[in-house]
C-alpha cells in the first residue's frame, strides 16, 4: 500500500513539475507581435503628415506572415475624443497579397504606397491641440502550415498639432 501511495505521489509531483516548467517560446496562437507607431512630431496645423505603424515580432523564431495591401489602419482622436477622419472623400484599394518573413525582434512596416491611397495613412488636421492615434493590424499568420487570422491593436499614442 504504502508503495502505490509512492507511486501515485511521485506521478503527482511529476505531473506538477512539468506544468510548472518554463515554456521559451509561447504558443503562436498567443500574442507573439506588439503593435505600435512610430513617433510623431512636428505636425503643423493644415499640413499633410504620415503616420507609419509597425508591427514587431518579440519572438526568439522568424514568423511567416500574409497580408494585403490594408494591413495597417489609424484611428486619431481629438482630446473630445471625437474621431478625425481621413482628408480623402474617396480611398482605393488594390486587392493585392503579401508574404513576408520577420525575424526575432524584427520591426515590419507596410502602409500599402502604390497599392492604397494615401489618405488611409496621411492626414491633415485643422485644430491645434493634443490627439491620440491608435494602430491597428490584421494579418494572417503561418503556423505550422495552418493559417490563423490575427487583429491587433496598439495601445494609443498621444501627439501634438500646432
Amino acid at each position: 500500500m504504502i508503495k502505490l501511495n509512492m507511486k501515485i505521489i511521485t506521478l503527482i509531483i511529476l505531473l506538477i513539475l512539468s506544468a510548472c516548467s518554463p515554456n521559451n517560446e509561447k504558443d503562436p496562437s498567443d500574442s507573439i507581435f506588439q503593435v505600435d507607431v512610430d513617433e510623431i512630431e512636428d505636425v503643423k496645423v493644415n499640413e499633410k503628415f504620415q503616420i507609419v505603424g509597425y508591427l514587431k515580432n518579440s519572438s526568439m523564431r522568424t514568423v511567416e506572415i500574409s497580408h494585403g495591401s490594408g494591413m495597417f489602419s489609424y484611428e486619431i482622436y481629438n482630446e473630445a475624443g471625437e474621431k478625425i477622419l481621413p482628408n480623402a472623400t474617396v480611398l482605393l484599394e488594390h486587392a493585392i497579397g503579401y508574404q513576408v518573413e520577420i525575424g526575432p525582434g524584427e520591426e515590419y512596416r507596410n502602409n500599402g504606397q502604390d497599392q492604397r491611397s494615401k489618405g488611409y495613412y496621411e492626414f491633415v488636421i485643422h485644430q491645434p491641440g493634443n490627439y491620440k492615434v491608435k494602430t491597428h493590424v490584421e494579418f494572417m499568420m503561418n503556423n505550422d502550415g495552418k493559417q490563423k487570422k490575427l487583429s491587433l491593436s496598439s495601445e494609443s499614442k498621444e501627439f501634438k498639432v500646432q
